[in-house]
């Protein structure tokens, strides 16, 4: 019978001792970058951080995640790419993007930096039946668009690493039962305020608000926000108008983005009364993505209890 013995670092380690001087030190030369390749993380690019946020709770230790956009003081909209970034691109196995023309300028860099094996995850185009009719492409904030994108990154990662795809899976079971404490914390918000009107500076929590079951109002306001387009002079005025009388139980503001348009409407919700609570577009370096997705939950349901709602 033939015992095959993995090709590890241990091992190798093991085999150069039992030989003598320069002769098991020309073996472990020889053998190493070999064990090396084969111990080597799989490098996935994600181009916000909470696709990579994802990408690590899936791959754990054996992937190599880099995260381009991670600052919560950068505008994606805004972002332009470098060329540490290019070079990133450029060696990944796998590169995660949201999509729906939130992140074209990775587009522009993965067709500027061809890559045969490469692979790329398109979370909106995971399930085109979950994109909203508007085109709202932060569906990063519909914790189901996160869940497929784990699945699909779980199946790459298990072709790419069959020594490690019970790893992998037990990964996305154990990240697939973290999402379950969001399904609850969303049902009891819907629960407490059902049907909530609420208004937003930018359609930014557009997704999770149809999780809730809330009305979103001021739509053309936010659109407009979020492409550097000046509002009509009606449109703002009938957002302010929502404020000032009361339709609207809650704002909800990009906390990544301040301007004077949107402070203004920050001013007149304080001035009304209506309670403010602000969201990020991706979530910071350290956070976890079912984190990120209560961390917000979490500061609608204290906002709305503080005020009494």
């Amino acid at each position: 019978m033939t015992l095959i013995v993995p090709l590890t670092t241990r091992t190798l380690r093991a085999m150069a001792g039992r030989l003598c001087g320069d002769v098991g030190l020309a073996l472990l030369a020889a053998l190493w970058p070999l064990a090396s390749a084969h111990a080597a993380p799989i490098p996935v690019v994600a181009a916000e951080s909470t696709y990579g946020a994802i990408a690590q709770a899936i791959g754990g230790p054996y992937v190599q995640v880099s995260s381009i956009i991670q600052n919560p003081n950068v505008d994606p909209h805004q972002f332009e790419a470098t060329p540490q970034t290019a070079r990133s691109v450029a060696h990944a196995a796998i590169v995660v993007m949201n999509g729906l023309g939130y992140d074209d300028w990775m587009r522009k860099m993965l067709a500027a930096n061809p890559a045969p094996k490469r692979v790329v995850i398109v979370a909106a185009a995971l399930d085109p039946a979950l994109v909203m009719p508007d085109q709202n492409p932060h569906v990063f904030y519909d914790p189901r668009v996160g869940a497929l994108v784990a699945q699909r990154l779980a199946a790459l990662l298990q072709q790419a690493d069959p020594a490690h795809a019970a790893d992998f899976k037990r990964n996305l079971q154990a990240f697939e039962q973290s999402l379950r404490q969001v399904d609850g914390v969303v049902r009891q918000l819907a629960a407490q305020h059902p049907g909530l009107a609420v208004l937003a500076t930018e359609p930014v929590y557009g997704y999770m608000l149809r999780q809730l079951g809330w009305r979103s109002l001021g739509d053309t306001f936010q659109f407009n926000v979020m492409n550097g387009t000046e509002p009509a002079p009606h449109v703002v005025a009938r957002y302010e108008d929502e404020l000032r009388q009361h339709r609207a139980a809650l704002l909800v503001y990009n906390s990544q983005v301040s301007d004077p348009l949107t402070q203004r409407m920050r001013d007149i919700a304080r001035q009304s009364g209506i309670p403010t609570v602000g969201v990020s577009e991706f979530a910071p370096p350290g956070m976890g993505y079912t984190a990120w997705l209560l961390s917000s939950l979490h500061a609608v349901q204290q906002t709305l209890a503080k005020a009494g709602r």
